[in-house]
């Protein structure tokens, strides 16, 4: 497979492969009563769908802003600045826009400013009532709050702190004694090796069972996380070629990535699937285009303002599309592509 294909650029896409520990009850409770477990999200106006389940376990900066407010736009590129430099680490930043519904002209500033993080609109923290902009908080790997305030060095150093206290994904907080040697081949990214050691170990007596059957069940969870989204091949083929990629790599030697690599070798031989794979990628750039457009109004009055802020961008769009449905016609990506549009248009 032609491993241009398997590019993701965007690092908010990224952050939703990351293996989510299989948390204990405990542990899913207090997460769940936690600042950031309570937060509600709002609709994303930039960037992939997310759920509040796959911010768990990472840290979280989530700025409120106003596209009015010159200190806040001024944050935008300090953001992504940050979120390029640790945002395969475990922070994931989203800006949430906190006033009025100008979501074009707020669209517009954030795209002047080359954001590369999520842009979504009016998100709520508990026991928050009045925000003076800009408003940062940043959540550690349990949901809590370790900073709040205008985005400042001190923002900067409870990030760093927050990721370097963050465990392992796949090794949670618990220390090693039996099962150093596992750890270390899971940290180098042999999960395959791993996860047939614990395999044999979960059921034995003592620390060594206990160690085995925690990292077994993470390991587990991971690879039936991959498997899901390898299921979805014909929603997101894109989506799971990577996904299977991952699985046939990182899981090799066990049945999880003995399974993968059958798939692949049969998806390399469906003309059908490689026609989706094809249209996908294309979908996925119109997709990401779409990101930097907001939705025309219904207002005629705003319509002239919006033609010339969004006007070139969506006839860019409007021809990948066109192109899109002539060369694969038949394919699940043309009719989300004609669907994005129609929304882009207002029809």
């Amino acid at each position: 497979m032609n491993k241009r294909y398997y590019i993701v650029t965007a690092l908010f896409v990224f952050t939703l492969l990351l293996p989510p520990v299989a948390a204990t009850a405990d542990e899913q409770d207090a997460w769940a009563k936690s600042r950031l477990g309570k937060t509600r999200l709002g609709k994303m106006w930039i960037g992939e769908p997310l759920e509040l389940e796959d911010l768990r376990g990472q840290v979280v900066l989530l700025e409120f802003w106003g596209y009015k407010d010159t200190l806040c736009v001024a944050s935008l590129s300090h953001l992504s600045k940050l979120n390029k430099k640790y945002g395969r680490n475990g922070l994931v930043v989203i800006g949430t826009h906190s006033y009025d519904s100008r979501k074009s002209e707020a669209i517009s500033v954030a795209i002047s400013k080359g954001v590369n993080f999520r842009i979504m609109s009016h998100a709520r923290v508990p026991k928050v009532n009045e925000l003076e902009l800009p408003r940062v908080f940043v959540f550690n790997h349990q949901g809590k709050v370790v900073f709040e305030g205008r985005p400042d060095d001190k923002m900067n150093k409870a990030i760093v702190k927050a990721l370097k206290a963050r465990p392992d994904p796949l090794l949670g907080g618990m220390k090693y004694k039996k099962l150093a040697d596992v750890a270390k081949k899971i940290k180098t990214g042999k999960l395959g090796e791993a996860y047939k050691k614990c395999e044999e170990s979960k059921d034995a007596d003592g620390r060594l069972g206990e160690e085995a059957a925690y990292l077994f069940a993470n390991l587990e969870h991971y690879a039936k996380r991959l498997e899901e989204k390898a299921e979805n091949e014909k929603e997101s083929p894109i989506a799971a070629m990577i996904a299977l990629a991952k699985l046939k790599k990182s899981f090799a030697g066990t049945e999880y990535g003995d399974n993968a690599a059958e798939k692949i070798k049969k998806l390399k031989k469906d003309k059908e699937f490689q026609t989706e794979l094809k249209a996908d990628k294309i979908y996925l750039a119109i997709r990401r285009a779409s990101w930097r457009v907001a939705p025309r109004p219904t207002d005629k009055a705003q319509q002239a303002k919006w033609a010339k802020m969004f006007g070139k961008g969506l006839r860019a769009i409007k021809l990948k599309v066109e192109k899109l449905k002539k060369k694969y016609p038949d394919t699940t990506a043309a009719e989300k592509a004609e669907t994005l549009l129609n929304n882009l248009m207002g029809e």
